[in-house]
């Protein structure tokens, strides 16, 4: 596969985007970390869901620079299919795009130092790097990794800083909060012209895509020296203030991420884990959170649409080219 990166004499031109659902009060401290970079993206853009027009035209006067997109709420997976597209529109020259969220607050020289990791290692479609909660007292993510349950985990998540991730390296995956993509990678990675799966609407696709680029030869990366901090809508202390529907949309997107990605001969070996899981899982759906069961229908209606994907990413594994 020809790959579209600069030399590594020339600037990396990159693109930024933010996917914001009511968050305005994040949004613009955010917008105001991204361009003090010190590698400046080529162009930003805010893909805006259920817009408040009040705020958002603030918003449009104090950064007459960003681009702002009003769009249909489709999701963190919907906004952000939708973000890359507008930001190949408006600079289809670039070779990297970076996705936000609007709680996420860059160091300045987050961009510079994981553009940097990525244009050496031209295996990486995806990269990020640590990021910290509110307060940098404890890590959110550095980088995330996949148990053998299956219920993949933010490394670090929650923890002191002790040191332990501060070593760059090959991850199972990188958080949605702060990714950067190599669009070269984006005609391997999209599945019937979904880069992110729409059916997942929120939570578990980007370890959804993470788990994809490796089943297509790519790799994830860590880069512990861009830091950011992520202030984190869900956390487990406060599980219940997150709404219902949302909860929902996680529990039933392991099922869709593991029908879609595990391997037969993993889910034989692995079937004992899965049951023991499985029981506990239900076990807390019916006596902490009943609220959540009707995702296990939410998933069963959506298993046809997760297995035909399944096919499909089988089909790109056996006709793709040798890189």
């Amino acid at each position: 596969m020809a790959h579209r990166d600069a030399s590594v004499s020339e600037p990396v031109v990159y693109t930024a985007g933010v996917i914001n659902y009511r968050n305005y009060d994040d949004l613009a401290p955010c917008l105001h970390a991204l361009q003090a970079q010190t590698h400046a993206p080529a162009h930003i853009t805010v893909v805006d869901a259920d817009s408040d027009e009040t705020r958002l035209a603030s918003l449009e006067r104090e950064f007459p620079a960003v681009e702002f997109e009003r769009i249909e709420n489709h999701g963190y997976a919907g906004g952000a299919n939708r973000l890359l597209a507008f930001l190949e529109r408006a600079a289809p020259n670039a070779g990297f795009s970076l996705i936000l969220n609007p709680d996420t607050f860059l160091e300045t020289d987050f961009c510079e130092v994981l553009l940097d990791s990525m244009s050496s290692r031209p295996d990486v479609a995806l990269a990020g790097g640590k990021l910290f909660r509110s307060g940098r007292d404890r890590l959110d993510s550095a980088g995330i990794r996949l148990p053998l349950n299956r219920r993949p985990q933010d490394r670090g998540s929650g923890e002191p800083d002790r040191g332990e991730f501060d070593e760059a390296e090959y991850v199972f995956g990188a958080s949605g909060a702060a990714m950067m993509i190599r669009l070269a990678a984006l005609a391997d990675l999209e599945i019937e012209g979904e880069i992110f799966d729409e059916d997942f609407f929120v939570y578990h696709e980007d370890t959804d895509l993470s788990w994809r680029a490796h089943k297509l030869g790519w790799r994830v990366y860590y880069e512990p020296a861009a830091m950011a901090v992520h202030k984190r809508g869900w956390q487990k202390e406060s599980r219940y203030s997150v709404p219902a529907e949302i909860r929902r949309h996680s529990f039933k997107n392991h099922y869709l991420q593991m029908v879609k990605n595990e391997s037969l001969l993993s889910f034989v070996g692995l079937l004992p884990i899965f049951l023991f899981w499985e029981v506990l899982r239900f076990g807390f759906a019916v006596l902490l959170d009943r609220t959540i069961l009707p995702a296990y229908g939410q998933a069963y209606k959506l298993m046809g649409r997760a297995f035909h994907k399944r096919r499909v990413l089988r089909s790109k594994l056996r006709d793709r080219p040798s890189r």
